[in-house]
């Protein structure tokens, strides 16, 4: 590539450039912070309680993934594989990258999926969003996972838009395909997608249907299963169970059954998690793919006495993905002490005036008057989500990247219901493009409708 090819280049791409490094230093700035906080121990301000560093210590061991029955085995290798050669300094520098990367794949699927016009608001929204940008340099799965998955999106919105041909169909198909096969092997959430898309596509093009899309749909579940075979084979010889993880199972047992307890008994979560889940000295360590269905026979029939509250903890974590702002956590890694005398979720408190009013007077006269401001800011994105995607529907009616979009949303919070009050921004992550390319379309709509008014 010549000099001014180059130049071209970067003057066509400067935006992303800039993206880039701003979310480069914001991410490296936040780190330098926690690992001056933790007395410059590199492990003690990367490593994350889901155990990957463990598992990337027992692969460097030569021990494998030592019979681990919930965590997937991309992320521990790439952090085993990396540390091999460059030791743990290169695992921060790579996951650092991957994160930087991050909102420039955002900006350029809310191109796709909302237009050009939005795309690099979105950019910076995700450069600044709070729990990325500690995600970005501690050993949790989500930086890995939100890049492939990201990725997945793209080449399946782009396989959507008008007028492609089909050889390119297949192409962007058959590497969404790829991706989220990939990000599936980090985190199993969307485990279900290859079930779920072609369903959606076939229903949505029902009278349009033709051989191409039916070979593109299965080309799509092919692929992802070729990628998935060795780990379901091996959890097969392992546990004698075709699966990927017994991670769900583990969350419904472990977080949701106790916290419908809670819920129903008016205690809290660390006295239902005893009575329920670890009286009697039980190991919650030991469900893995080959008991888990004992597990999760007795979470349903627990659950089935508690409907009502089971409904009440659903509705609580939806809205606790959508609005939870996970600065509590960014500020205590980076040794700021902050009490936190909410014992139940925040949005309890709207049921007691009084309560909430102390809440927030206790909260204003400490640091913690951020988490409160950044609420805030996440209940107006939530409300400008909802107003984008009624002004989207409006505007551009039930197109496929609309349906998709707030499908897999939809996906993700239900989903997420099952972790029960352990919900937290975390789990929004990955969908935060999706909510914020909404949420702007919302916004600037708001905006041309005020400046139409003040013009009239």
């Amino acid at each position: 590539m010549d000099r001014e090819k180059v130049k071209h280049w970067l003057r066509g791409n400067k935006i992303y450039l800039v993206i880039f490094l701003c979310a480069l230093v914001i991410r490296s700035g936040l780190f330098l912070i926690n690992f001056t906080h933790n007395n410059f121990d590199l492990i003690k301000t990367i490593h994350g309680d889901d155990g990957y560093y463990e598992l990337s210590q027992s692969i460097l061991h030569g021990e494998g993934m030592s019979g681990n029955p919930l965590r997937p085995p991309l992320w521990p290798a790439i952090i085993a594989f990396t540390a091999y050669l460059f030791g743990y300094w290169g695992v921060l520098v790579l996951e650092l990258l991957l994160a930087s990367f991050i909102p420039i794949l955002g900006a350029l699927l809310s191109r796709v999926l909302v237009g050009d016009k939005f795309s690099h608001y979105v950019g910076w929204l995700m450069v600044f969003s709070p729990y990325p940008v500690l995600l970005s340099f501690i050993l949790y799965s989500e930086t890995a996972f939100t890049f492939f998955f990201l990725i997945s999106l793209i080449f399946l919105f782009k396989y959507f838009q008008p007028d492609q041909n089909q050889s390119l169909r297949t192409k962007f198909i058959a590497l969404s395909a790829l991706f989220l096969g990939l990000a599936t092997l980090i985190k199993p959430t969307v485990q279900f997608f290859p079930i779920i898309i072609p369903i959606i596509t076939l229903s949505i093009y029902r009278r349009e249907i033709t051989k191409p899309l039916i070979k593109q749909m299965a080309l799509y579940g092919c692929i992802f299963l070729v990628i998935m075979a060795p780990w379901f084979y091996r959890n097969y010889s392992l546990f004698g169970v075709w699966g990927i993880s017994a991670q769900p199972v583990f969350n419904l047992y472990v977080y949701l059954v106790p916290t419908v307890l809670s819920i129903d008994n008016d205690t809290n979560f660390a006295t239902e998690l005893n009575n329920f889940v670890t009286k009697d000295g039980f190991d919650v360590n030991t469900i893995n793919l080959a008991n888990q269905a004992v597990f999760k026979a007795k979470a349903l029939a627990e659950l089935k006495n508690h409907k009502t509250a089971l409904i009440k903890s659903v509705v609580v974590t939806i809205i606790t993905f959508l609005t939870h702002d996970g600065l509590l956590t960014l500020l205590q890694y980076s040794g700021v002490t902050i009490v936190n005398t909410v014992h139940k979720p925040a949005i309890f408190l709207l049921l007691h005036p009084i309560d909430f009013i102390l809440t927030v007077y206790q909260f204003a006269k400490s640091p913690a008057i951020l988490i409160i401001i950044m609420r805030g800011i996440w209940v107006f994105i939530s409300t400008l989500l909802f107003f984008g995607l009624y002004k989207f529907i409006k505007q551009q009616g039930l197109s496929i990247n609309f349906l998709l979009a707030s499908l897999i949303v939809a996906y993700f919070a239900l989903t997420t219901s099952i972790n029960g009050l352990g919900v937290n921004a975390r789990f929004r992550v990955p969908v935060e493009v999706l909510i914020f390319s909404f949420a702007i379309y919302g916004f600037f709509a708001i905006k041309e409708r005020i400046l139409d008014q003040k013009n009239t």
